[in-house]
This record gives structure tokens, sequence and C-alpha cells, in this order.
């Protein structure tokens, strides 16, 4: 018989023999989501909210080192952070088509793509498993949700649990009395009934024959246990107390109860496996920290850089007095957010159009000042054309030049030397095209 303290003031109860509370038997229900945002249920709110914080913090790292050496990160305002947005989130699926140049912004990517490549595989497996797996819940969670829900409840005939229950301000219009546990069984299939509620033992025995389908939640409270009666003043009340006690220190009492009413965490270890939370941000808090640190290392590299190559127009910004704190700030935005032409990048592309570097300059400035001269590829012999030049002080006299005169004062005013102009009009011998060139000038 249950020990309780009503009946206690009646008849004299032996110590417990076995422990006993209230609980509550519930159905299992498939959890697995058929709703359009399940997508969203892998992962837990705030490691959705951590990751598109970092993913912006990522792009922004990006743009910072890249947008004073790499043409694809500058334009207007809006044109930049369009390219930083879609950088960091095209960095989800790998797809990012912006080429990097700078070693630290590639550092710094390839850090976050790997924490991007585990996050992808995590919540993969997480959504394949609650679309895949059957995930097991009870229908009624505790409590609580026994008290605000409208279904009938499952008790004992003749127990104690209609008068415990309605004390405590369950409605009696919800409680359906049964004879035998097995009478819960079809009841709950049917949903004549959502829960039982009743005492450990008997809803162990319940359990032990119907485990599969349903499961127990917490107790709501503990009773005295069970314990056999006796009229007030027995004797016998010391003695079966005593031998119970023995059996209790020897585990005996353990064995029996596990041979007669099963495991009481039996049903409680098999639904374990079909349950599937959501991840959140405890699981990956180490990876955000890598990556982080390891954008902010690349900032701080790159600004202490730029801080150095510009150390003189700083400096000179920030002894101007007269400029308050705020023109001297955005003076150095302005200085930070300029080309920089001291880049590999733009002396390579300069170079390679021929519209800014120093030496592509030179060049179009000294072929602007001397006269036109006709060259092969770099490293090829000069060709001279067959069109007779003729030179300005041939004008004024009435004979005409002799046949490749234009050409030897055309090579000459190119700063050639006079073997070259022969070599390259009489191929040959360099003796004889000496030889002739003098015999030339004689006749």
């Amino acid at each position: 018989m249950t020990i309780t303290a009503n009946r206690s003031q009646l008849v004299d109860f032996t110590l417990p023999y076995m422990s006993s509370g209230i609980s509550m038997v519930v159905p299992y229900r498939d959890q697995r989501s058929k709703r359009a945002w399940v997508f969203l249920k892998p992962l837990h709110y705030d490691l959705w909210l951590v990751s598109f914080a970092f993913l912006l913090f990522t792009g922004f790292a990006v743009w910072a080192v890249e947008h004073r050496v790499n043409e694809e990160f500058r334009g207007p305002p809006s044109y930049q952070i369009g390219t930083l947005l879609y950088f960091g989130f095209s960095t989800l699926v790998f797809a990012h088509r912006e080429n990097l140049r700078s070693n630290l912004s590639r550092f710094a990517v390839v850090v976050w793509v790997f924490v991007v490549l585990i996050l992808q595989s995590s919540y993969t497996a997480s959504l394949t498993s609650m679309l895949t797996v059957p995930q097991l819940e009870p229908t009624i969670a505790d409590y609580g949700a026994l008290w605000r829900a409208t279904e009938k409840v499952g008790i004992m005939n003749n127990s104690f649990m209609r008068a415990s229950m309605t004390r405590s301000g369950f409605p009696p219009s919800r409680l359906v009395p049964y004879q035998a546990t097995q009478g819960f069984h079809e009841a709950l299939l049917n949903g004549t009934i959502g829960a039982v509620v009743d005492e450990t033992p008997y809803l162990r025995l319940f359990l032990k024959a119907y485990c599969d389908n349903f499961t127990t939640a917490a107790h709501a409270n503990r009773t005295g246990g069970f314990g056999f009666a006796f009229p007030k003043g027995s004797p016998y009340v010391a003695d079966l107390s005593r031998a119970i006690l023995n059996l209790t220190e020897s585990d005996e009492l353990s064995l029996i109860e596990r041979k007669w009413f099963g495991d009481a965490e039996g049903c409680a270890a098999q639904g374990s496996p079909f349950t599937s939370d959501s991840l959140s941000f405890a699981s990956f808090w180490g990876l955000f920290l890598i990556t982080g640190a390891t954008s902010l290392l690349c900032c701080a590299v790159h600004l202490a850089t730029f801080i150095v190559a510009n150390r003189r127009p700083i400096g000179e910004l920030a002894s101007a007095s007269h400029v308050s704190w705020r023109g001297r700030f955005r003076r150095f935005l302005k200085l930070f957010d300029e080309k920089d032409l001291s880049s590999h990048t733009f002396r390579t592309k300069d170079g390679a159009t021929g519209g800014g570097s120093v030496a592509g300059r030179n060049s179009v400035d000294a072929g602007a000042s001397s006269p036109a001269v006709t060259h092969d590829a770099a490293g090829s012999p000069i060709s001279v054309s067959n069109h007779t030049y003729i030179s300005d002080w041939s004008l004024e006299t009435a004979s005409p030049a002799p046949a490749g005169a234009g050409e030897i004062i055309e090579l000459a005013a190119a700063g050639l030397a006079e073997d070259d102009v022969t070599a390259a009009r009489y191929p040959g011998d360099s003796s004889d095209q000496n030889d002739r060139v003098h015999q030339g000038t004689n006749s």
C-alpha cells in the first residue's frame, strides 16, 4: 500500500520497500517538421546571428586590405558596399569572383572558408537528420503543458490520484478512471485520453509491455513509497521493517524490483537516439575565435604598413592644430581610401598599357621629341624603310639627294653610329662595307 500522511493516521506502516512517486505517461510523436522554414531549425538562433556577424566582419577585413591595391574593390561607396556584402555571402558557397591581390586578405579568407566548410558540413548533417530520422518526442512535455491542454487524463480506479489532482486544481471532468493499466494502451492510441497520471510502479508495469510507443515525463512529486500496513500498535511493524532493511542493504530488493517491474530508465534510453537538437554557438565558438583573431591580425598588419608608408602626410595631418579632430579623422579616411600607386598591381597594369609608369612616360616623351624611327619587336634588328627621305638642306639645292643619303641622315639623327648605318644598308663583311661607304663619299 502507498504510504500517505492521511493513511498513517489510521494504520502503522513498515519502512517502504519500494520508492514511489507520481508520474505521467504520454505517447510518442514524430517531430519531423514539414514546415517551409524547417531549413532554419538545424542552427540555433545565436549561431545564425554570430555567423552573419562574422560574415560581414570578414568581408570588411578583406575590403580594408584590398581596396587600395585592387580595382575590383574600388568605385563609388555604394559599389564598394555591394562588393563587400557580395564577397562575404559568396564565400558561403565558395563562389567569389574577385581576385585577391594581398597575401593578408588571402590568409584571412582561407581561415574563414575553413570555418564555413565545417559549418556547412554540420548544417547538412543536422538538416538531413531532422528530415529523415524519426524525431520521437512526447506529445505533452510536462505537467504545465498538461494543465494548459484540453485532453482527458487517465487514472487508476479507486486511487488517491483523483483526490490529489483535484486538490491541486485539475478539472475533475478531465479525469477518466480505468480498472487496470492495460486499459490505458488502447485509450492512448485512439486518442480517448492524452496522458496517464499514476504512481510510478504501476506505470513501470505498463511501460514494460508498451515501451515502444510511450514514454514518461518528469515526476510531479514524490510519495512515501510502498509499505505494509498493520493495525495501530502491532508488534509486527518493527520486525518487518528490520527485515526490509536487511534486504535493502543486500541489494536483493533491487533485483526483485527489476525482475517484476522492469528497468525504470529503459524507455528513456530507447528514446534518446531519436532526438536531434539544433546546433548552438557553444559548439563552434573556438572556430569563430580563430577566424576573428586572424582577420583582426590581418587588418592590424595592413594598418601598420599603411601608417609606415604614409608617415609623412599622416604626421603633417596630426600636427595640423587648426583642424578639428573630426576633420583630421575625415582626411585620414580619405587618405586611406586613395589608390596605392606604389603597389605592384597598379605598376604592372599601367606598364602593360603604357599609361602610368615612369618608363612608359619616358618612352612616350622620347618618341615625341625624336624623329620617327621604325622598329621591330624588342630584340629584333633594326629595319630600314626603302623610302627616300628628303632633308631640309636638300630642299635648298637643285640637285636631288644621292640614293640612300636620306636614310643615313635619318638613322644618324636617331643617334646611331656610322658603322651601324653601313651594316644596315650593306650586309656582309664589315671591312668591305666601310670601303664601299668611303668610296661612295669620295665620289
